[in-house]
């Protein structure tokens, strides 16, 4: 295995227009070749490498290791659950996309956008830096998102909070209880008779309002539904053959919802 670590520099968040500054990004390959030498570092490879150290350091052969991050951080996005036994889309993510070499599928993506953009934007939900986004998203990958926003050891993932205007990621703050008081009510999930709602485990947040509200939306405003049913075909058209209008308005007001935490968020201030 081969370990490339991209460190420094900053990226412009197109979520909110802002810079953000970069800590470090790390990609795991198992080999490096004369054909196999083109990668592309990102917040993917990084949160599929954050899971792959945890497991090999905690028993898995190198190559259950690589397979199991990879299929941890596809996960993220349930449309992608179609590739999660397929190795040539693990390939294929360290060069930069999410696709397969050996079958068709209208939710392959070239670049992983909507998966990056879905971290993007759970930055605007939490109010954080991009980089604790990637860091805290990776711990939880260790061991596929526990319920309670734990790592990989069970212990409760620490996010930080902001003081006076910068961002302190060792201050004493959860993710746990970060996304709880964050997270809108109606997003949230039963905790069991007699127990206040809280966030919904964090791969199927991302996947459900951080990625496919905006394919929803779009295809709303658009009235095109062809790539919406390529990503998610088990989505139920109305009997006009378009998109429910109960899911259309449900979608926009909870994007109008996000967006608006935008104008009041320290991140989003970042220059």
């Amino acid at each position: 295995m081969v370990r490339l670590v991209a460190t420094g520099g900053s990226t412009v968040r197109r979520a909110d227009n802002t810079v953000q500054p970069s800590d470090k990004l790390e990609l795991i390959t198992p080999f490096v070749t004369t054909v196999e030498n083109q990668f592309h570092i990102t917040p993917l490879t990084d949160i599929a490498a954050n899971a792959m150290s945890y497991q090999a350091k905690n028993g898995a052969t190198l190559s259950n290791a690589f397979v199991g991050g990879m299929q941890n951080m596809l996960a993220l996005d349930d449309a992608n659950l179609v590739f999660i036994t397929d190795k040539s889309v693990y390939l294929n993510v360290l060069r930069g996309s999410i696709k397969s070499d050996g079958m068709y599928y209208g939710a392959q993506s070239e670049d992983g956008q909507e998966l990056l953009t879905g971290l993007e934007y759970l930055g605007v939900m939490l109010d954080l830096p991009s980089k604790d986004v990637v860091r805290v998203v990776g711990m939880a990958a260790q061991a596929n998102y526990p319920t309670g926003d734990i790592d990989g050891s069970g212990k409760p993932i620490n996010v930080g909070t902001w003081v006076n205007g910068k961002f302190d990621a060792s201050a004493p703050v959860t993710l746990k209880s970060l996304r709880d008081s964050k997270t809108p009510d109606t997003e949230k999930v039963s905790a069991g008779a007699g127990n206040p709602k809280i966030a919904p485990r964090l791969a199927a947040y991302i996947s459900k309002y951080m990625v496919m509200d905006f394919i929803m939306d779009s295809a709303c405003r658009g009235g095109g539904t062809s790539y919406l049913l390529s990503r998610y075909p088990y989505y139920q058209l109305n009997s006009q053959g378009g998109v429910n209008p109960t899911d259309c308005s449900a979608a926009a007001a909870r994007l109008a919802e996000l967006t608006a935490r935008i104008s009041t968020n320290n991140a989003s201030k970042m220059k």
